[in-house]
């Protein structure tokens, strides 16, 4: 396997921190050789304020205070005096002012005892000597006075060495103490230094290893997660993903990929199994729409011949009623013949048979329009039955759309027209059945009449021998029949009407027909539709491979 980019980038920066670290300690362990006692710069230094010692006493030592006493004592010129006086003032002003420094700063010892007891004390009578007997003394020109003073001072002067020897011997021996401290501290801690940075260097060896190989299980983990997204992202969803129990980043990357190769597993069969049944849908759809289309075609055919039979019924009674007029005109001219007299007689022979004739040819004609009204219930029938099936075929449309969910909203929106369509058509096809009822009952009614008006006229055509004797009751009897030609003519007017209903209804069916032929075509466009939808959604499914 080929080296981690991550193992071998984290391996080179903790390389590159090793290495800096290492020379960050050969730089610390040069410094502290540089600045330890006894080291170079230190022995510079030393060697620097040992010079300067040899040179310049400091102000502590009033050496010099002394040497400006003696110069003065020798000295003769006033002017020479005046400065070796000043000098010596200023001399002693330094003294007292290091005293102060020295008497905050030095810790409770022989030395400050020595330095601000003994040597101040001795320091303290030479300078009071000198300013309230030798300096007056030199002033006034009396030198053996000055001599005098001069040996009480050079014994003050001693005392003041002898405590200043004190002083430098035991700070030589306290800096000699301090030295060979510092020379155990510095070894001890150059040790420790040594110590800490191998320690340091060995736990960078150590956190050079753990990364390097956690780095590289990590990158293989990634890579594995990589090439599994790869698989999945080409379709291959039947990839197993490698069980991990670890808890870091690359387990719980794995781990996502598990859940999400899973999830998509289910998706996509489950999108496979939905797309099997949708096609099935559709197909059932095209199949339902095609047969209600040859349905709605054959309602329309039916229809067309209900249309015929309503003008024939329509064209029947028109006929009918202008025969009734006639036959009411005949009756009217027979009560005048009958009113008078007997001298009509010999026509009322040739009027009772064309009575008898027109009422054989209304009885005909009125059991052809019952015969016709007889069709036109079975085609009532026929629409009923067609309506039915028609909204059935709806609702199961209607439910087939609610299955396909927002896919199937444009077939929901068919089914409800067509079923509408159809509640529209039972609506008219019971105005149909009423209409056809209440034609029934007129034509009955007709039939019934023009029957006994057959009747009585064969009874008077029998009996027109016997007309003479008994033509009152003929003219009672005509009129009888006049009024009741008035009924069927009325009848018959109330039966043309009815039948212009029945063409307006039948008109009305024709457009729905129509109405509901149109939606059947945009169903079928739909689904067709549909159908190439659900194929597209098969085709990109079928990139996916799920396993078995």
């Amino acid at each position: 396997m080929a080296k981690s980019y991550l193992a071998s980038r984290l391996t080179l920066l903790v390389a590159a921190f090793a290495g800096l670290f290492l020379l960050f300690g050969i730089v610390t362990w040069y410094t502290i050789d540089q600045v330890r006692v006894q080291g170079k710069i230190y022995e510079q230094i030393v060697s620097g304020k040992d010079l300067i010692a040899d040179i310049l006493p400091p102000p502590e030592y009033i050496i010099e205070a002394y040497l400006v006493t003696r110069q003065l004592n020798d000295e003769t010129d006033p002017s020479k005096i005046s400065e070796l006086i000043e000098r010596g003032d200023k001399l002693r002003v330094d003294y007292e002012s290091r005293q102060e420094f020295w008497r905050r700063e030095l810790p409770q010892n022989s030395i400050k005892d020595l330095m601000t007891v003994t040597a101040y004390r001795s320091a303290m009578q030479f300078f009071q000597l000198r300013d309230e007997q030798f300096i007056p003394a030199i002033r006034a020109g009396d030198h053996e006075r000055a001599k005098a003073v001069l040996a009480q001072m050079h014994q003050r002067y001693e005392a003041h060495r002898l405590a200043i020897d004190q002083v430098v011997q035991q700070a030589n021996q306290q800096n000699e103490a301090f030295e060979a401290k510092a020379k155990i501290i510095i070894a001890n801690q150059t040790t420790l230094l040594i110590a800490l940075a191998i320690a340091i260097l060995a736990v960078v060896g150590f956190m050079a290893f753990y990364a390097h190989r956690s780095a590289t299980d990590l990158s293989t983990r990634i890579k594995m997660a990589s090439e599994i997204a790869n698989r999945v992202a080409s379709g291959d969803l039947a990839t197993e993903v490698p069980v991990t129990t670890r808890s870091d980043e690359a387990g719980q990357l794995l781990q996502a990929i598990q859940k999400m190769t899973l999830s998509l597993r289910g998706l996509v069969m489950r999108a496979k199994q939905a797309s099997i049944e949708l096609m099935s849908t559709a197909t059932e759809f095209a199949a339902t729409s095609r047969q209600q289309e040859a349905t709605v075609q054959n309602f329309g055919a039916s229809t067309n011949e209900i249309a015929a039979a309503v003008k024939q019924i329509t064209a029947t009674s028109a006929e009918l009623l202008v025969t009734m007029e006639g036959v009411n005109i005949v009756a009217g001219q027979t009560a005048d013949m009958a009113e008078d007299g007997q001298a009509g007689l010999r026509n009322l022979d040739n009027t009772m048979e064309r009575l008898a004739g027109a009422a054989n040819t209304m009885a005909a004609r009125l059991a052809a329009i019952r015969e016709e009204a007889a069709e036109i219930t079975g085609v009532v029938t026929t629409i009923s039955k067609v309506a039915d099936q028609t909204n059935l075929l709806s609702i199961n449309a209607a439910i087939e759309a609610e299955k396909a969910g927002e896919q199937g909203l444009g077939f929901l929106v068919l089914a409800r027209e067509i079923r509408r369509l159809a509640d529209q058509t039972a609506v008219a096809k019971l105005d149909i059945e009423q209409m056809v009822k209440q034609m029934q009952t007129a034509v009955s009614a007709g039939v019934m009449e023009i029957d006994r008006f057959a009747e009585e006229v064969k009874s008077g055509v029998g009996n027109v021998v016997k007309v003479g004797g008994q033509f009152g009751q003929i003219i009672t009897q005509v009129k009888t029949l006049s009024e009741r030609f008035d009924a069927v003519n009325h009848g018959m007017r109330s039966q043309s009407q009815g039948a212009g209903q029945i063409g307006d209804a039948m008109g009305q069916m024709i457009d729905g027909a129509r109405q509901t032929s149109q939606s059947l075509r945009e169903f079928n466009s739909a689904t067709e539709s549909l159908r190439d939808a659900v194929s597209v959604l098969k085709q990109e499914i079928a990139l996916f491979h799920v396993g078995t």
